[in-house]
């Protein structure tokens, strides 16, 4: 297995320190998705069977969710071997799975 060498913008270096949570704000375009889509599959690659979950913060349905990005990274990274694409989940190296999720329930949501 060969380790990924991904170049970081500054802004986001400081989220590469180990912690157990990372979250990120702001507005859009600020590339965030991109970064955690690309930390993501990285993690899953050097570190099997890694668990995870991408939080949005409404989500109805996977087509809004960032299930998309994460599977480019994984195609554009050309580290497609190690993984499974499933149309609700991915699965990573080593037993690991990626679920991907909505913070509001829409249905009680005005």
């Amino acid at each position: 297995m060969s380790i990924l060498k991904i170049p970081t913008a500054k802004v986001f270096e400081p989220l590469l320190q180990p912690a157990r949570y990372k979250g990120a704000f702001g507005g859009r375009g600020s590339g965030k998705s991109h970064f955690f889509g690309e930390l993501l599959v990285e993690m899953c690659q050097a570190e099997r069977g890694t668990l995870a979950v991408c939080i949005r913060e409404a989500q109805r349905t996977l087509a809004q969710s960032s299930k998309r990005l994460v599977e480019s990274k994984i195609a554009s990274l050309g580290i497609g071997a190690g993984f499974k694409l499933y149309s609700d989940r991915i699965a990573t190296p080593g037993d690991g799975v990626v679920i991907f999720r909505g913070m509001r329930d829409q249905a009680v949501m005005q």
